[in-house]
């Protein structure tokens, strides 16, 4: 299976609390990232987060959906949170939160290590790898600025 790392950085022009409350309320992501169908809790983990589970589809830039698991395995809150990934995508991610110093707002940092299940997407590989990973930065593009305009509408 290809194995994709993907990073990105996200920088929001708010508190670091108010950006961890709408990353940590991942259902009602499909509200303000178009990209997200859907959110659904299938575990509640405990009272900390930690190994709660959620199902989410995406929609993509390109003609396709991704369905896959996220299950919390490490939670700082207001820093980090780590997620093992089970579904059409397999692997883990970490997302961490700092101050911006520049800005004054927060620096948000996601970093993917997955493999794609789907074997359609394992077929042609050294084709598809530029593809999906400069569809997975249209969408990440599209969450950040898609967070900025919900933020500024909740501030008011």
């Amino acid at each position: 299976m290809p194995e994709f790392c993907l990073n990105t950085i996200w920088s929001i022009p708010a508190s670091i609390e108010a950006v961890w409350q709408c990353l940590i309320d991942t259902e009602s992501w499909p509200s303000w990232w178009k990209y997200l169908s859907t959110v659904e809790e299938t575990e509640t983990g405990d009272g900390s987060g930690l190994n709660n589970v959620r199902r989410y589809r995406w929609r993509t830039c390109l003609p396709y959906t991704l369905m896959f698991s996220l299950r919390v395995t490490e939670i700082q809150p207001c820093h980090v949170v780590a997620v093992e990934v089970n579904g059409d995508l397999q692997g883990d991610g970490r997302c961490y939160l700092y101050p911006d110093p520049v800005t004054g707002g927060t620096r948000v940092e996601f970093h993917w290590h997955v493999q794609t299940r789907k074997p359609w997407m394992n077929w042609f590989t050294k084709l598809t790898t530029p593809i999906f990973a400069w569809n997975h930065d249209r969408v990440m593009k599209h969450g950040e600025q898609s967070l900025i305009r919900h933020l500024s509408t909740v501030k008011k």
